[in-house]
């Protein structure tokens, strides 16, 4: 019996700045049983410049690649796993790279990728994804590829030199792991009350987590591409001084706020506990095609 097609993940789209809540998030569920696995989405924002969402991974589930899914990408895909242990494999090369909280697995166009999660609670990842599905980067590009027929989950080019291969494994990677001590920091605000750290910066995708010191009141800036903010800790206070609607918004975890490219905004703690984010801005060329 033929496999049916993965149906398309849903594309939420927004014309102005948005809070979008956990509960309101879109959700999907996709794979083929016996083959890919499934896995559960929540989609916050799939626009023409930015997609955003958070996954599921069930306990000891994963996913990998079928005909039905095939799990490569026209595109810049950084996942940030928020709780849990995430597994992140190019099955092409063997390369297999755990991630913990906190941590970032970063890859780029034509990498093939599976994912495995090893223990025995949900993994939660939230992905930031660039050029997006609607340019034709995700099931109808993987379907284009040829379909890769041998799974490595091992790495043998390194037997025997390692770790003096090290230097050549880094400089040849295909999944890049970003850990705490990996950000590039830069400060907002000269008092220190608002500390950013790139993980991911390419000419289509911006991944910047940040922290908010409590008590502090940001000055405004402007969005320079489409961002989605999404909080992972204390309760961030979204300023918008231009907008026509709503000045302020509470943006509480696990819940997103969409800026539209050009939005006026300033990120302030009220409550005086401090505040956690991740950002995502993403940006297509003129013209660009998968």
């Amino acid at each position: 019996m033929t496999q049916a097609a993965r149906r398309p993940t849903p594309r939420p789209t927004y014309d102005h700045p948005t809070v979008i809540r956990h509960q309101d998030a879109v959700r999907h569920l996709w794979g083929d049983p016996g083959g890919s696995g499934h896995v559960s989405d929540q989609v916050y924002v799939s626009s023409s410049d930015l997609h955003v969402l958070q996954y599921t991974l069930t306990p000891r589930g994963r996913y990998v690649h079928s005909a039905a899914n095939p799990t490569v990408f026209a595109a810049d895909v950084a996942y940030v796993v928020l709780s849990g242990e995430l597994i992140l494999i190019d099955p092409e090369h063997g390369e297999v790279r755990p991630l913990g909280a906190g941590e970032v697995g970063f890859f780029r166009r034509d990498t093939w990728n599976h994912a495995v999660n090893p223990r025995h609670q949900p993994v939660r990842v939230l992905e930031f994804f660039a050029p997006p599905p609607s340019r034709g980067t995700a099931s109808p590009y993987a379907r284009s590829r040829p379909l890769l027929q041998r799974t490595r989950y091992r790495d043998d080019r390194w037997d025997g030199r390692w770790p003096q291969a090290r230097a050549e494994r880094d400089a040849t990677e295909r999944i890049h792991v970003v850990r705490e001590d990996d950000l590039l920091y830069w400060l907002p605000e000269e008092d220190g009350g608002h500390l950013a750290g790139t993980a991911v910066d390419t000419a289509y995708l911006t991944v910047t987590r940040g922290r908010l010191s409590p008590g502090h009141s940001g000055a405004v800036h402007t969005a320079r591409d489409e961002t989605v903010l999404y909080v992972t800790e204390g309760s961030l206070y979204l300023h918008l001084p231009s907008y026509e609607g709503p000045a302020w918004h509470r943006v509480d975890p696990d819940d997103a706020a969409y800026l539209p490219k050009g939005t006026e905004y300033r990120l302030v703690d009220v409550e005086g506990a401090g505040a956690r984010y991740w950002a995502g801005a993403g940006r297509v060329p003129e013209g660009w095609r998968p």
